[in-house]
């Protein structure tokens, strides 16, 4: 479905990837159901890599097309996140380049709770295939192979590096910029309006949507429908 400027969120998160980070391979992790020839149909038409696998067990499928794409780190960015920031993104390669003797990158809010346990939707994740192959032979229960990388940050058999978020997100839990359900998708087409209006400044935006009660309390309610 079009989001913003006639475009989906796979194509406006992609365009981001591609012009920000160009000499990073993006590969789109599909299913093999056939409701998802559309992805495929979307990455042929923009000359994109892409794998097909397992619907439910996500964990495999990102094992898979890390070995069909000879990949040892995984740079996982999530497909309903149109709001990703490369910003964010950029401090998190570095972090990751100077702090190599792990097997999982990313940030933490003040709570120490990874940020892909959160709502905000704004940040990627790093992890080496060796950590998600230890997985893989450690555990197979559903919430692990869906959820991909819960287990390595949940457990201290792996070594993680989270980077703190700045102050103006660190004690926040009231922000949702991910998408579930068709509520999420039409509230944050707005806020992804008023996001591009000031070139796509976090700070801003977070302040337009406190200025809006209707938007913080969707987001709110949705959080509480969501969380996991």
């Amino acid at each position: 479905m079009p989001f913003f400027d006639g475009k989906c969120i796979l194509e406006i998160i992609v365009e981001k990837l591609k012009k920000s980070f160009p000499l990073i391979s993006i590969i789109v992790c599909t299913t093999i159901d056939k409701k998802d020839d559309a992805v495929v149909k979307f990455c042929e038409n923009k000359n994109l890599n892409y794998f097909r696998g397992d619907e439910k067990n996500v964990l495999k499928r990102f094992i898979e097309a890390g070995y069909f794409y000879k990949a040892q780190n995984i740079v996982r960015i999530c497909a309903d996140n149109p709001f990703l920031d490369v910003n964010f993104l950029e401090e998190l390669l570095r972090f990751h380049n100077e702090n190599q003797e792990a097997d999982y990158w990313s940030y933490k809010n003040g709570k120490n709770v990874p940020v892909i346990k959160t709502h905000f939707g704004f940040f990627a994740e790093i992890v080496t295939i060796d950590a998600l192959l230890k997985v893989a032979s450690i555990t197979s229960e559903p919430i692990y192979l869906e959820h991909v990388t819960n287990f390595i940050y949940e457990n201290d058999l792996f070594e993680s590096k989270l980077k703190i978020l700045p102050g103006f997100l660190k004690e926040r839990n009231d922000l949702r910029f991910t998408i579930d359900d068709f509520s999420d998708f039409e509230i944050l087409q707005e806020v992804y309006h008023y996001y591009n209006e000031v070139n796509y400044d976090i700070e801003k935006t977070i302040l337009f949507v406190e200025k809006n009660p209707l938007i913080l309390k969707s987001m709110i309610e949705n959080i509480n429908k969501y969380s996991k």
